[in-house]
Parts: C-alpha cells; sequence; structure tokens
C-alpha cells in the first residue's frame, strides 16, 4: 500500500471513531469476499431469449436470431447495406468469429479499430437476459477498443451463452479465469445521453449503433 494511500485510510477511520481492524475482523471480510454471497434478485417468468431481447430493444439496439452462424456473414452484409455503411469490417480474433465463412464483398481489418473505423465486429463472453446487457472481455484476440471507436457495433454470441441475471455472469466468470480479464465491459445499448436539454443524442461516447447477432 502506498504511504498516500495509507494516509487516506488512516484519517477516514479517524473520522469514523475507529482504528485499525483486528485479525478476526479482517478474516471476517476476506471470507465474505471470497464466497460471493447472493442478494435478493428480481423474478421473470418469461424465457430468457425473450427477455433478452425485449430488453435490446427497449435500448434500441437492433437484434436478429439466426439457426447457425453459417448466415451471420449474409446478415451482416444486410445489416450494413441498411444503414448505408461501406462494407468494411474491424474483427476481433475471437474464435466464434472464425467460423464466418466472409464474401470477397465484405472487407475485414483484424484486431484494432482506429478512430476512422465505421463498423467494429466482435464476439461477447455472454449476454445477460435480466437487463439485456452484453458481457464483453479484453484480451489479445478481443481489444477493448472495438466495443467503443467504430460507430456500429455488431456482436455475435450463442444462445448458450445467455444467463439470467448479473450475478450469474460474475460467477461464470470467476470459473473461466484464474485472473480476472484486465477489462470487463457490460453493454446495454447504443451509447447515448440526453445530457443537452434532455434531448436524446447517439454515439456520444461510443457506438451510435448496436447490433445483435444470437446464433443457434
Amino acid at each position: 500500500m502506498s504511504a498516500a494511500r495509507k494516509q487516506i485510510l488512516t484519517r477516514v477511520r479517524s473520522a469514523l471513531g475507529r482504528g485499525e481492524l483486528d485479525k478476526a475482523q479482517l478474516a471476517e471480510l476476506r471470507d465474505r469476499i471470497a464466497r460471493h454471497p447472493r442478494h435478493i434478485e428480481p423474478a421473470f417468468s418469461e424465457p430468457q431469449r425473450q427477455r433478452f431481447r425485449q430488453k435490446l430493444e427497449a435500448a434500441e439496439a437492433s437484434f436478429v436470431e439466426l439457426d447457425t452462424i453459417a448466415g451471420a456473414a449474409a446478415e451482416i452484409e444486410r445489416y450494413l447495406e441498411a444503414c448505408g455503411v461501406a462494407k468494411r469490417v474491424v474483427t476481433s480474433g475471437d474464435k466464434l468469429l472464425h467460423a464466418i465463412e466472409w464474401p470477397a464483398s465484405i472487407e475485414l481489418q483484424p484486431w484494432v479499430a482506429g478512430s476512422d473505423d465505421k463498423v467494429g465486429l466482435t464476439a461477447a463472453y455472454c449476454g445477460i437476459a435480466e437487463t439485456g446487457t452484453l458481457l464483453l472481455v479484453s484480451g489479445e484476440q478481443n481489444p477493448t477498443s472495438l466495443n467503443f471507436l467504430p460507430d456500429y457495433h455488431i456482436v455475435v454470441l450463442r444462445v448458450e451463452q445467455l444467463l439470467p441475471r448479473m450475478e450469474d455472469a460474475w460467477d461464470s466468470l470467476r470459473t473461466s479465469f484464474t485472473q480476472m480479464p484486465r477489462t470487463v465491459n457490460f453493454i446495454s445499448g447504443p451509447s447515448k445521453t440526453a445530457d443537452v436539454e434532455q434531448t436524446v443524442e447517439y454515439g456520444a461516447h461510443g457506438p451510435r449503433c448496436l447490433h445483435v447477432i444470437l446464433v443457434g
């Protein structure tokens, strides 16, 4: 712990009228953190896939379901044509995307997105049905810039990657990773703000459009 941080925490303890925690109190707190207790969770009766779609669309994202990954390239091409966007896609190196057979009409640019790139394609670690949220993790094949720099963000995930609630997503991450990824992003729709005169503007802090392709 740095000297500055220790000084700040000492002031906080002093303001609260207590000293440092003893060993028993520290052990109790560390045990609680390690157990990740779950609290009251809202119930929902609709199927996970239905709720996920409803919540995504309520957040102004677009959504499509495909039977197999074989139809992903055609769907992406359709989407880009509908948006009037050039068919140049910056894509992550996720293994799910390797299964897509790309037509010559789509130009692929791997890995790193820049400020001039319009379309980013990534896979998601999972989808959270309760809130219609995508969870994406950073890694060598998945730079976080793909999630935020392009104006159009296309995300692919499989049906079996849908989880009921946020707590399930964190439990899955703890199981899958011995060490947490450097960045974990939760995305629940395109970037938008109503800070100026309560008028909604899209693309304020990230993509102005989010398109989700659910496979399976």
